[in-house]
C-alpha cells in the first residue's frame, strides 16, 4: 500500500512537471501554427495572429495574443469577420480538472465584429465545413430530452470584459445596416447558482445606450428553467425597464412589469433613422407601464397605463408574429382624445375652421391629386377597439364615443357604434379596401337629433342655420387620389332639419316683395322653419336633389338642383309660396305670384338672385297673368319703383317677365 501511494505521488509529480515544462518543450510558434490549422479545419476560415503570442499552462491555462483577425465568408462586405487588437484568456487549471470553470481573465480590447446576412439569407457565422456543423439535439440533450448537460459543475468569472468594441450588422435581404461603437461590457458571476449581471454601454447613431441585465441564477437559464430577471435600457431617447421572470428560453417565455419612457417620439424616430413626416406639434412624450408577457411568437401587454402628450388612457394589447404578417389585437380607453396637436398648424388653429386647402394640380384642380399610399394596410392584421370620453378635432367637440376597427389582408373595417355629438347621437361604418392599387371606400352613416348651429359654427364657422338635424348617407367611391375619390363619389342619403331658422335671407319677404328680399334693408334677414327635408343621390361626384321642402308659418319652400363636388360649385333653384294662414305650418296657399330664387356659384361665395323669368310659371291661367299686369298698372309709382330697382340689378329679367306676361294675354311684344 505504501509503495502504491509513493507511485501515485511520483506520477502526479511527473504530470505536473510535464505540464510546467510543456511551454518550454514545444515552441510557441508551433502551438500558434497548430491553432491556426485547427481553426482552418473547423471553420474553413483563416485565423491570423500578426502580433505577440504567448501560452501558459500552470498554474493557469492562459493565452495572450495581439493583432488577431478571422476571415469573413466569401462575398462578404468586409474582409474579416473579426479583428481584435489584443486578447487575454486565463483559466484556473486545477479548478478545470474538477469540473469547476474558473475564468480568471477574459479581456478583448478593441474587437471589431462584422455580422452579415447575404442576399440568399445566409449568415456569415454559418460555416461550410462538415466539422463546423452544430451538434444534433440527441448529442446535447440529457436522457429526458430536457435542457442540455452543461458538462461542468460550476462557473466563476473574474475579470471578464470587452473594451471599446465595435459590432457591424448588415442584412442584404432587408437593407439593414446597424453599427454599434464604443462597446464596453462587464460580466459579473460568482457561481452558476449565484446572481449574474451584465452591464455595459454602446454608441449607436451618436447616442450612448446603457444596459444593465440581472438574472437570479444563470444555471436556471442555461438549463431552461424559470428564474427571476430584470433589464434596464437607458439612453437620451428611451428608457426601458423590465422586472419579472424568465420561464424558458426555448421557446422564449417570460413575464413581468414593464415601463417605457420616451421623452419625445419625434426625437426617437429621427434617432432611429425614420423621421416622422407628420404635421402638427404632437408626438412628444410617451410613457407606458403594464404587464409584459412573451410566449414564443406571442407578445402581450396587459393592464397598460398610457400617457401620450396630453392623452391619458388604459388598455390591453397582444401581437402574434407566428403568421405571414403580424396579428394585433387591442383595446384602448381614453379620457380626452385631442387630435389638434397632430394636425397641420394652420388647420389646428382653426382659421375659418376649415381644413387647410388641399394641394392643387397645375391645372387648377380643386382637390389633392397626390396618390394615396395605403400599402401599409397589407403589412398587418389587426382588431382594435377605441373608446373616448371626449374627442377634440379643430373646434369640433365630440362626446363619449366608441370605435371598433378590423384590418385583414388590406381591408379596413371601421364601426362607430357610439357617438355623442352636440346633443345628438350617431353611428357609422366605413370600409377601406387597399388590396388593389385603386383604393375603394364605402361609408354608411346616420346622425340624429344634432344641434346644427353649434356644430356648423365649430366645424366650418357657418352660423346661418340653426335647429335640430338628422343626416343619413350611404356612399361609395374609388380612386388613387383625393381628386379621383371625389370624381367617383356615388350614393344617396337624406336630411331632416326641424324647429330652426336660416339667417341672412327672408323667404317670406322674398315672396311678397321682389326688391327688399335681395337688398340690405338694415334689418337682420331671417327665415324660421318647422321642417326642412329632402333626399339626394350622388353620381360621379354630382349631388342631385329634387324634393327639398321647407315648412314655414308664412311660406312654403321647395327646391331642386345640383351640388358639383369636383369643381366645388352649386346650381340650385328655391321656390317659395305664401301661406294664407299662420295656423300650423301647412295652411292653404295664398293667391298671388311667388318669386323663385336661384342659388349659384362657388361654395365659398354663393350668389342669391330672383328668378324673374320663372315667376309666370306660378300663374296657372291667363287671368292670373292679367291680374299681375293690372296690379302693376294700378299700383302707381310703388311697383314702378320696385321694377326699376330690379331692372337695375337685372334688366334682362324684367324684359323677360313682361314679355312672358304679354304672351299669355295674347299681346304682341314691343
Amino acid at each position: 500500500m505504501k509503495k502504491a501511494l509513493i507511485a501515485i505521488a511520483v506520477l502526479l509529480v511527473l504530470i505536473m512537471g510535464v505540464v510546467v515544462a510543456l511551454p518550454f518543450l514545444v515552441p510557441t510558434d508551433r502551438i500558434k501554427q497548430e491553432l491556426i490549422l485547427a481553426t482552418q479545419d473547423a471553420t474553413g476560415r483563416t485565423l491570423t495572429i500578426d502580433g505577440d503570442f504567448s501560452l501558459s499552462v500552470f498554474p493557469t491555462l492562459g493565452v495572450t495574443a495581439e493583432t488577431v483577425t478571422f476571415s469573413n465568408a466569401e462575398g462578404a462586405r468586409d474582409a474579416n469577420m473579426a479583428a481584435i487588437d489584443s486578447l487575454a484568456i486565463k483559466l484556473s487549471l486545477l479548478s478545470l480538472i474538477t469540473g469547476n470553470v474558473q475564468v480568471d481573465e477574459f479581456v478583448l480590447t478593441n474587437p471589431t465584429i462584422n455580422l452579415e446576412i447575404d442576399k440568399n439569407g445566409k449568415g456569415n457565422w454559418v460555416f461550410d465545413t462538415a466539422s463546423a456543423e452544430a451538434p444534433k439535439q440527441d448529442e446535447t440533450a440529457n436522457e429526458d430530452g430536457d435542457a442540455p448537460d452543461l458538462g461542468i459543475s460550476d462557473l466563476n468569472l473574474g475579470d471578464v470584459r470587452i473594451v471599446d468594441g465595435v459590432v457591424n450588422f448588415v442584412d442584404q435581404q432587408n437593407g439593414t445596416d446597424i453599427n454599434l461603437e464604443k462597446i464596453n461590457v462587464e460580466l459579473v458571476l460568482h457561481g452558476l447558482d449565484e446572481p449574474f449581471e451584465a452591464k455595459g454601454s454602446a454608441v449607436w447613431n451618436e447616442e450612448e445606450i446603457n444596459l444593465d441585465a440581472k438574472v437570479a441564477a444563470l444555471r436556471a437559464i442555461l438549463e431552461n428553467r424559470e428564474t427571476s430577471a430584470s433589464v434596464n435600457v437607458a439612453s437620451a431617447n428611451i428608457n426601458l425597464d423590465f422586472d419579472g421572470s424568465v420561464k424558458t428560453t426555448k421557446p422564449l417565455a417570460l413575464g413581468g412589469t414593464t415601463s417605457l419612457d420616451i421623452p419625445s417620439v419625434r426625437d426617437l424616430a429621427a434617432w432611429t433613422g425614420t423621421p416622422l413626416e407628420i404635421a402638427g406639434s404632437g408626438f412628444g412624450r410617451l410613457k407606458i407601464t403594464g404587464e409584459l408577457g412573451v410566449n414564443d411568437t406571442k407578445y402581450s401587454f396587459s393592464n397598460a397605463s398610457i400617457n401620450f402628450d396630453d392623452i391619458v388612457g388604459a388598455g390591453d394589447f397582444s401581437v402574434d408574429l407566428g403568421g405571414n404578417v403580424p396579428d394585433i389585437v387591442g383595446k384602448l380607453a381614453l379620457e380626452t382624445l385631442d387630435l389638434n396637436p397632430y394636425l397641420p398648424e394652420n388647420t389646428a388653429e382653426g382659421k375659418g375652421n376649415a381644413p387647410a386647402a388641399p394641394a392643387k394640380s397645375s391645372g387648377g384642380e380643386k382637390w389633392d391629386t397626390t396618390p394615396i399610399d395605403l400599402s401599409a394596410l397589407k403589412t398587418v392584421n389587426a382588431k382594435f377597439d377605441l373608446s373616448a370620453q371626449e374627442i377634440l378635432f379643430q373646434k369640433i367637440k365630440i362626446g363619449s364615443s366608441a370605435l371598433q376597427t378590423a384590418l385583414k389582408t388590406g381591408i379596413l373595417d371601421v364601426t362607430l357604434s357610439e357617438m355623442n355629438l352636440y346633443d345628438g347621437t350617431g353611428e357609422a361604418t366605413i370600409r377601406v379596401n387597399a388590396q388593389d392599387p385603386v383604393l375603394k371606400i364605402t361609408n354608411n352613416m346616420t346622425i340624429e337629433n344634432i344641434q346644427l348651429l353649434p356644430l356648423l359654427t365649430d366645424a366650418a364657422d357657418f352660423d346661418k342655420l340653426e335647429g335640430k338635424g338628422m343626416f343619413q348617407t350611404s356612399l361609395t367611391t374609388s380612386g388613387k387620389s383625393q381628386a379621383d375619390l371625389v370624381r367617383a363619389l356615388g350614393g344617396d342619403g337624406q336630411i331632416l332639419f326641424e324647429d330652426g331658422s336660416i339667417s341672412g335671407i327672408n323667404l317670406a319677404a322674398m315672396a311678397r316683395n321682389v326688391t327688399s328680399a335681395f337688398t340690405d334693408s338694415g334689418e337682420a334677414q331671417k327665415t324660421d322653419f318647422a321642417e326642412i327635408s329632402g333626399t339626394y343621390n350622388i353620381k360621379s361626384g354630382i349631388l342631385t336633389n329634387n324634393d327639398l321642402k321647407m315648412l314655414n308659418p308664412f311660406v312654403r319652400l321647395s327646391g331642386a338642383g345640383t351640388v358639383e363636388l369636383p369643381p366645388q360649385t352649386l346650381n340650385y333653384r328655391i321656390e317659395p309660396k305664401l301661406v294664407a294662414t299662420t295656423e300650423g305650418q301647412g295652411g292653404s296657399e295664398a293667391s298671388g305670384v311667388a318669386v323663385p330664387v336661384i342659388v349659384s356659384g362657388s361654395w365659398d361665395n354663393p350668389k342669391f338672385a330672383p328668378d324673374l323669368a320663372g315667376v309666370l310659371k306660378n300663374v296657372s291661367n291667363p287671368e292670373g297673368a292679367k291680374q299681375l299686369l293690372e296690379g302693376v298698372k294700378g299700383s302707381g309709382d310703388g311697383v314702378k319703383d320696385t321694377l326699376k330697382g330690379v331692372k337695375e340689378k337685372d334688366p334682362e329679367a324684367v324684359k323677360n317677365l313682361l314679355d312672358a306676361a304679354g304672351g299669355l294675354l295674347g299681346k304682341k311684344k314691343e
